[in-house]
């Protein structure tokens, strides 16, 4: 378990964007009086839309723009799409709805849409887990910006952000680091090599498919691992966007010569070397990388909000 720091803002809510009758808020989950430097749970609250579909497009897009914050002051965020959950049923709500009073909704991690009421109420876990705690000042100047920017995020930035915030559940260094690595690696778009490159291994496949010494499958399993020859390796699509936080460093080194250094730790602790890599340094690459993933989501943030 990561530990229970917050986010660091003094008031109840935080009004993300208000357009008409559209308001949308950060807020604690439960206990509307909680200040949300005292919650460890929140939720994104929107309001004044017109149909169910409309709502539902501005949910999700709403909660990219908390992943693009969250990264950029270095949190992490559970909103709860993986974990196991129990649904209350209609009658459920009902009947329990009679008994306290107020009308009660069962609650479902992920966006939810639903029809505004007064007095509503939710029933089961929170949304969003939140750890560290960076500045009031920072939060207020960065979770504006992402609203105003509205930088949605894409399928694979969606994985990472979601690895990349697991990574702060894990009770090791060595998990950790593994997890921001695979973050990463959802980022790369490996790139064709050169012609020429391109025609070696060609022929290098034909060369393979002619030798009669070889089995069926060895000819089988060598192709299949040339055929990956025709792209860059990971290593070098990993530099290449390793290069993009330039100037930045990373425990002292430039970025893509830290991206390497943790991507060879990573193959140490994922291949059984032996011995095992240190932990402390481990666990150093480890800290240094959750800076460096969180500023590979952050997008348009990283520049806007240095």
């Amino acid at each position: 378990m990561p530990s229970q720091t917050l986010l660091g803002l003094t008031e109840s809510q935080f009004l993300l964007w208000g357009e008409g009758e559209r308001r949308v808020w950060l807020k604690p989950f439960g206990d509307a009086s909680q200040r949300l430097c005292d919650a460890t749970n929140l939720v994104i609250r929107g309001e004044g839309y017109a149909t169910q579909d409309e709502a539902a497009r501005e949910g999700e897009r709403w909660r990219d723009v908390i992943s693009r914050a969250f990264a950029r002051v270095h949190l992490a965020a559970d909103f709860g799409d993986r974990q196991p959950v129990g649904a209350l049923t209609k009658a459920g709500e009902a009947w329990l709805a009679e008994r306290v009073g107020h009308p009660v909704l069962g609650h479902l991690p992920g966006v939810t849409v639903f029809e505004d009421q007064p007095g509503l109420r939710f029933v089961a876990a929170p949304s969003i887990e939140a750890c560290k705690r960076p500045s009031e000042e920072r939060n207020r100047l960065v979770l504006t910006q992402a609203a105003q920017l509205h930088d949605p995020l894409d399928g694979p930035e969606r994985l990472a952000f979601d690895l990349y915030s697991g990574s702060f559940f894990q009770p090791s260094a060595d998990s950790r680091l593994l997890m921001l690595t695979m973050a990463i690696e959802t980022l790369l778009d490996l790139q064709p090599r050169s012609e020429s490159a391109k025609a070696h291994v060609t022929a290098m496949i034909e060369a393979t498919e002619a030798n009669a010494d070889l089995t069926h499958s060895e000819r089988e399993s060598l192709r299949g691992s040339l055929k990956w020859l025709r792209d860059e390796s990971i290593g070098q699509a990993g530099r290449r966007l390793a290069r993009t936080l330039e100037p930045r460093m990373y425990s002292g080194k430039a970025p893509a010569a830290f991206f390497t250094r943790c991507y060879e730790m990573r193959s140490a602790l994922t291949h059984g070397y032996v011995p095992r890599p240190n932990r402390h340094e481990v666990a150093g690459l480890a800290a240094s990388l959750e800076l460096f993933v969180g500023d590979l989501l952050a997008g348009r943030l990283l520049t806007e909000v240095p």
